[in-house]
């Protein structure tokens, strides 16, 4: 109800000419008194009906009651200024009709900075920058406090070196505003947009606290954020969209949910562990597999213990058990009195790597194909790179992973006939690994030269950017830096990823060293390397 009400403070105290009632009235809003000209209470009625339309999202019964607001109380600017917001939003064609609102409203109060600030926003819709930039700069002289007009004057005054200036605005207003959700927001988007991922986090993790109702959008950063490979800003801003509220994350979340709980799990908090499980719809077999993922086996072992207390009978509690506490992981007392229930994807994932230490690819295999599994969630590094070595073995079908997984494995696995099953454009893939798959069809592509631009600023040591851009470099046909195998197996001499485009580096510049390396690290993942299943 804040935006119906702040509508009509703002027709209260709207003024102009031609007054249709002669007396001047005191009303209370926000703790303050203001003095405004007489409104009757039909135009208040119309106009409550149109704010009202407008915030569920009725643009056509929203005109009509503006319209009939404006009719009743001909001197206001404020129901023409409405107008051409509905006009200017998002689906709506009525750009001619919202400036000439405009214009009337301008001409009714020429001192009205809303309608400066709707005129910015408006031309801010159309790609109109000077308009944007003359509107929102008028806007900010009527009204120096407003919260609006600043915003709309940074994001307008934003090229060139006027990019810091308008950083600088935004994050006082941060401090200044009467609406501070505004003014995060806005410094989100703008942070965003100029790929300042450390101001973007920050400012996600206001607006979480101050705005709990855009959760689910700071959710949905927070995993565009795990896509452009920056895992610790994004679990930071997971953790607090999962806060924010009491209530669960909605399912399609499922991505945020489990960045949430790796936050935690980061900071070895058991409690805070537990919580997240509840508000991401997770279970505790899942925080408890991505803890012996993440190297907290004590953290595992109490996470596993408190769910097998619980349920002696919870099949991903036990796997995740076995493995921290030392168990005979091909013994019969891993899966005794182990319910048909599915495990979850982190507890078989994490299973199955401890299993390989001790059993061949066939004795892994026998184990976990009989084990009932939970699908894995697409962009979940903690648990599909891992998956993705099981498959290379053989202990997993090629089935069991995500696009994203089926796209490293496609390049973990070598050359082969069959070409890539995951289009580029698949839904699901996350930026990094879009990047890859184009990479692997259509090095050439804008969109891969797009992708290369935006992910090297963000994230230019994640394993999945540079293995892609080092596989554009040899589809270019160009010459390769003689340490450039070298250097790239150094990022991480055991990651199959960067192991086998090291290996491709290293055949065509001769290294034989770094070849032989690359080999015997892929080597330990089976031989021959071969395509998904």
């Amino acid at each position: 109800m804040r935006r119906v009400t702040g509508a009509l403070a703002a027709l209260m105290v709207s003024t102009g000419v031609g007054c249709v009632h002669p007396s001047v009235v005191e009303r209370a809003y926000g703790g303050d008194v203001i003095t405004g000209r007489y409104v009757s209470p039909e135009a208040y009625a119309a106009f409550l009906r149109g704010a009202i339309a407008e915030a569920e999202h009725h643009p056509e019964d929203a005109l009509k009651a503006y319209e009939e607001a404006a009719d009743r109380d001909p001197a206001s600017p404020e129901p023409w200024t409405r107008m051409a917001e509905v006009w200017c939003s998002p689906g709506q064609s009525g750009a001619v009709s919202a400036e000439r609102a405009l214009a009337h409203a301008v001409e009714l109060d020429p001192s009205y900075a809303r309608a400066w600030a709707v005129r910015a926003s408006c031309a801010a819709a159309r790609g109109d920058a000077a308009g944007e930039g003359a509107a929102a700069a008028r806007a900010a002289q009527l009204d120096p406090q407003g919260d609006g007009a600043n915003i709309l004057l940074a994001r307008a005054d934003d090229a060139g070196p006027a990019a810091a200036r308008s950083r600088e605005l935004l994050v006082a207003l941060t401090v200044t505003a009467a609406d501070p959700a505004a003014a995060w927001g806005a410094l989100a988007s703008w942070a965003e947009a100029h790929g300042d991922v450390a101001l973007w986090s920050r400012a996600l993790v206001a607006l979480a606290r101050v705005a709990p109702q855009q959760r689910e959008a700071i959710a949905r950063a927070a995993e565009a954020l795990a896509g452009a490979g920056d895992l610790g800003e994004a679990r930071t801003v997971a953790a607090a969209a999962v806060e924010a509220s009491e209530s669960p994350l909605p399912a399609r979340l499922a991505l945020a949910a489990r960045l949430g709980l790796d936050e935690a799990i980061a900071r070895h908090d058991a409690g805070a562990a537990r919580h997240r499980v509840t508000r991401g719809r997770l279970g505790l077999d899942e925080a408890a597999g991505r803890a012996l993922l993440g190297g907290d086996r004590a953290l595992a072992r109490e996470l596993a213990s408190t769910a097998a207390a619980a349920d002696p009978g919870a099949l991903g509690a036990r796997l995740v058990l076995a493995v921290a506490d030392g168990a005979d992981l091909l013994g019969p007392s891993v899966l005794a009195h182990a319910r048909d229930t599915p495990a979850s994807g982190a507890a078989l994932v994490a299973f199955g790597a401890a299993l390989m230490h001790v059993a061949s690819p066939a004795q892994a295999r026998a184990v976990l194909l009989g084990i009932p599994r939970l699908a894995l969630v697409a962009g979940d590094d903690r648990v599909t790179r891992p998956a993705v070595e099981l498959v290379s073995r053989g202990v997993l079908p090629g089935d069991a992973l995500p696009p994203d997984g089926v796209v490293e494995l496609f390049v973990v696995a070598g050359p082969t006939t069959a070409p890539l099953s995951v289009a580029p454009d698949d839904a699901s893939l996350d930026r990094r690994h879009r990047y890859l798959a184009l990479a692997l069809t259509q090095p050439t592509s804008p969109l891969a030269r797009e992708l290369a631009g935006r992910l090297r600023a963000v994230s230019p040591s994640d394993p999945v950017v540079v293995a892609a851009a080092a596989i554009t470099q040899l589809a270019d046909g160009g010459p390769i830096a003689p340490d450039a195998p070298r250097a790239l197996l150094a990022r991480n001499p055991a990651d199959p990823l960067l192991a086998a485009v090291a290996l491709r580096l290293a055949e065509k510049v001769g290294d034989a060293d770094v070849a032989r390396r690359a080999q015997e690290t892929l080597s330990a993942l089976g031989a021959p390397r071969r395509s998904v299943e």
